[in-house]
């Protein structure tokens, strides 16, 4: 399946005068009717561009749309999808060009803070606008498997929906900080969600898995059922072990009637190998867990109260629609 895709191009002097050359806008169609527009943003000279995946597909049987194009002077590049995740609702493309083009810089190793200025774009007929904002509390795990509110940063920032998959920078470096997806959490008894705020999927969560989608193409999302986080200091203690591991993650939460449910794994439990990789952090986790993809047999190493070693097969399943987390 083919797709088309413009750069929004420094023909005007807004773009020219500021560091978000790399922003793209994406526009969807079936039939030869528009149904979609979102932004994206180019990581990679070569052409490969993140966005979002819901406006890359047709609502709501969720299919991919015919064609995309962007309306931005006379320049229109082909693309291609080269993997996605719809979990957290992230796409790759692949602009089908011989050209190097000028990616933006994504800042994986900056640590957000609350009260740090941000700036967002929109793309409003020629012009590309920056939409200014500030952080306003972190994300609280690092591990989406089981809440992905809690893997988001809140901001007082206001992004209009065609802004969808677009960039959020950090206002001093004009670095990346965040992709905007559009996501909403559940509405929950007893809890009233600030309105003013909006959720951020910070990059480098997007860039624990960014190699893995490229690599893989994977176009599901692969799941197993429990969340992570890293160890804490206790659990530290257990390491290196007789068997020469030296790190882990601690399985989080174990969804209800779930594969990890099934096999017998516990909340407490350590991960310390995926098959062949030792496993030393999330970012690890989530890193093999896309390289093996859907389908792929794995060999799950456990450790348990700290000197117990359990060993399970599973070929990955797809996350099932009822899995989706909150």
């Amino acid at each position: 399946m083919k797709f088309v895709i413009c750069l929004l191009m420094a023909t005007t002097s807004l773009i020219a005068q500021t560091p978000h050359r790399g922003v793209v806008s994406i526009s969807g169609s079936k039939g030869g009717k528009v149904l979609n527009r979102c932004l994206g943003f180019i990581v990679e000279k070569e052409g490969f561009v993140l966005t979002n995946y819901d406006n890359l597909t047709s609502q709501p049987d969720g299919r991919l749309l015919e064609s995309f194009a962007v309306t931005s002077g006379s320049t229109i590049y082909g693309a291609e999808i080269i993997g996605v995740e719809p979990t957290i609702n992230i796409a790759i493309l692949k602009i089908e060009s011989d050209e190097l083009f000028t990616p933006v810089v994504s800042a994986v190793k900056r640590e957000i803070t609350p009260g740090m200025a941000l700036q967002a774009v929109s793309f409003d007929g020629d012009v590309l606008k920056t939409i200014d904002g500030e952080v306003t509390a972190l994300n609280t795990k690092l591990c989406y498997q089981h809440s992905l509110a809690s893997t988001m940063f809140r901001a007082k920032i206001t992004i209009p929906t065609t802004s969808l998959g677009g960039p959020v920078f950090h206002a001093d470096s004009g670095e990346v900080a965040a992709i905007y997806t559009g996501f909403k959490p559940a509405p929950e008894p007893g809890h009233a969600e600030d309105t003013t705020e909006t959720h951020l999927l910070p990059i480098n969560l997007c860039f624990n898995i960014y190699e893995s989608l490229k690599t893989k193409r994977s176009l599901k999302s692969p799941w197993t059922g429990f969340s992570v986080r890293p160890l804490n200091e206790k659990e530290q203690h257990h390491f290196p072990t007789a068997k020469k591991h030296h790190g882990g993650v601690t399985i989080e939460d174990v969804w209800e009637n779930s594969p990890a449910q099934k096999l017998g794994i516990k909340a407490g439990d350590i991960l310390v190998q995926f098959s062949y990789n030792r496993i030393l952090s999330v970012a690890d986790f989530q890193k093999w867990l896309y390289m093996y993809g859907v389908g792929h047999p794995v060999k799950l190493i456990i450790l348990r109260n700290g000197t117990e070693y359990l060993m399970t097969d599973y070929v990955i399943e797809e996350r099932p629609q009822w899995a989706k987390p909150k």
